[in-house]
């Protein structure tokens, strides 16, 4: 239903993006952008995504479109969101399943099965689901590689597939009281597996035949919930908590050679822990009939524990030895109080702003291979204002003007050793970062066309950094006397010098200044029924970021890593419902 909405498919395709990436810790007033019920769900892992997948068509009362700030929403969005009313109250029941087969051009077929039973009886609704995830597919790669005087010295072609499956149990119960109050509760379990195998051969002046083997092992669990009650002229009290837990363990294993000749010359072992904790509550009272206010605090406890250990041999009689050997013990603590005020104006301007305090509190001890340790125990301090005023001058024409602080959070991943698999290198870890701090500043324009026919809409933005994340350079200069030598800005300016042999350079996630980001967006979804095709749905979206940081080797601005600075998205989907069919296509342009 909600990818046949103009503007829904890039909420969802969004929500895919950041599972993808991760959740942030704790809850946050950001959150996602759909709603079930005028409620968000109260999980990390259980996502929205997956809970819509679970729904039974015939369950949904209706859907409804949401612009910009509305007073009483559980999320803070300057955009659409989207709000998935269901039917309660009658003695239903209803099973439905979903079956998958995936085709990979060089992989075998993927089956996937997906399960759910959903139902009301005695004021109880519930859903359970269960669901096997399998992804099969390949990848290829040629590398020509040259000297300094730009001669071609060797090429290595790489060629590789990999095995993703999981299984997934869900459950979701909710249940309202006689009073008005609601609880709900949901659960998830998922183990899996992920494999790869990569084979490079390599020739010219480093001829080689590598084979890369690599399984990770991951489970699962969450348990979430939230308790909604009307306290009347005090207001209505608003209560989610989350508990998950999630284990990893795997590695890689390396091979060079072929036949008698072939053996392993390096493995990357790692175990890994982390658990979250997560309690939000807040009171919402109206002052008056145009404003309203909402208060309350949030506690996040995370703890993750990571070990890695790096073993190598240069040749097929040497025994293995351990290389690079990285345990770390990280805990945080973090805690938020925050204050939401929406004030209708006037029938047709409304201002929304907050201002959250957070505190928290992160110790993390490292033990490195010669038995050296580090201990980190820092505590960080921030208030984080926020202010969104929309202004609706007709009923399909919005001006909406933002400004933000943000607060980004720590990288666990940044704290440990890793190997980098596209430098072919161990990377560092860095336990004394600090989180990057935000401003965001953003004005946007949109019109809706009549009749639910689309959208288009620009927004024009700012952001300034500051602790920004990167690459820094944190090598000791140092000779073989121990006397101080040149920075790296000799070295690139002399790339010759003996004295390079001399030095152990060393870079790390460390935080700089002077990055910021700048841009415009263009976002645009037409039902195609001026051309007689109604049920079709065209979205067309650019988007121009110029992404600048001081590079902490050159000293020269540079773009972000991995960021494009203009994107085109193009998709098309239609729905032939006396057919019961849709077809469509998506495609996506990134520049250099």
């Amino acid at each position: 239903m909600l990818k046949r909405v103009p503007g829904a498919e890039e909420i969802l395709n969004t929500n895919n993006n950041q599972r993808q990436g991760g959740p942030e810790r704790g809850f946050g007033s950001g959150g996602d952008q759909i709603l079930i019920n005028g409620k968000r769900l109260s999980g990390k892992s259980n996502n929205i995504n997956d809970a819509l997948a679970r729904i039974v068509a015939k369950n949904v009362s209706k859907i409804e479109l949401i612009r910009g700030a509305a007073t009483g929403l559980d999320v803070q969005s300057q955009g659409l969101v989207i709000n998935v009313l269901l039917i309660g109250g009658v003695s239903t029941s209803s099973t439905s399943w979903k079956s998958t087969n995936k085709y990979t051009i060089g992989n075998a077929i993927a089956p996937e099965f997906l399960l759910s039973h959903s139902g009301s009886k005695n004021g109880i609704d519930y859903m359970f689901s269960f669901e096997r995830t399998k992804e099969l597919g390949g990848f290829s790669n040629e590398e020509i590689y040259y000297d300094p005087q730009d001669l071609r010295t060797g090429e290595e072609d790489i060629d590789g597939n990999f095995k993703f499956s999981d299984y997934k149990i869900n459950s979701n119960i909710s249940y309202d009281f006689e009073d008005g109050s609601e609880l709900r509760l949901n659960g998830l379990f998922k183990p899996g597996t992920f494999k790869v195998h990569e084979v490079q051969i390599q020739t010219g002046d480093n001829p080689d035949y590598l084979t890369w083997n690599r399984l990770n092992n991951f489970k699962e669990w969450e348990v979430g919930g939230d308790y909604n009650h009307d306290f009347g002229k005090f207001g209505k009290l608003k209560s989610l908590f989350v508990i998950n837990r999630k284990d990893a363990d795997g590695g890689v294993n390396r091979y060079s050679g072929e036949g008698e000749a072939r053996y392993e010359y390096a493995t990357e072992k790692f175990k890994e822990k982390q658990g979250e904790d997560i309690i939000r509550s807040s009171l919402t009272k109206s002052i008056n009939a145009k404003q309203s206010i909402e208060v309350g605090g949030e506690a996040a406890f995370n703890s993750f524990d990571r070990q890695f250990m790096n073993f190598e041999r240069s040749a097929i009689n040497q025994p293995s030895i351990i290389e690079t050997s990285d345990d770390v013990k990280i805990k945080e603590n973090r805690f938020e109080i925050f204050a939401n005020q929406s004030y209708n104006i006037s029938p047709k301007i409304v201002l929304q702003s907050s201002l959250t305090a957070e505190f928290s509190k992160i110790t993390a001890d490292s033990i490195f291979i010669n038995g050296d340790s580090n201990h980190r125990d820092t505590s960080f301090k921030y208030l984080k204002p926020r202010l969104n005023l929309r202004y609706d001058y007709t009923k399909q024409d919005q001006l909406r003007l933002t400004a933000e602080k943000k607060v980004s959070q720590l990288g666990f991943y940044n704290f440990v050793a890793y190997f980098d698999q596209s430098t072919e290198e161990i990377k560092l870890g860095n336990t004394n970062l600090r989180p990057e701090q935000i401003w965001e500043f953003s004005l946007t324009y949109e019109h809706r066309f009549k009749n639910d026919g689309g959208s288009i809409e620009t927004e024009i933005f700012y952001k300034h950094y500051k602790d920004y994340i990167g690459r820094v350079d944190f090598t000791d200069y140092v000779d073989y006397g121990g006397n101080s030598v040149s920075d790296v800005a000799f070295f690139a300016l002399n790339p010759n010098s003996a004295l390079r042999d001399s030095i152990d350079f060393n870079s790390k996630p460390g935080n700089t200044d002077g990055a910021n980001v700048r841009g415009i967006k263009i976002k645009s979804n037409f039902r195609l029924g001026f051309i007689g095709v109604p049920q079709a749905v065209l979205t067309l979206g650019y988007i121009y970021e110029k992404r600048r940081s001081i590079d902490q080797f050159t000293k020269l601005k540079r773009n972000f890593p991995w960021a494009p600075d203009h994107t085109v998205n193009l998709s098309l989907r239609h729905d032939i419902t006396k057919w019961q069919l849709s077809y469509g296509f998506e495609g996506k342009y990134e520049s250099a």
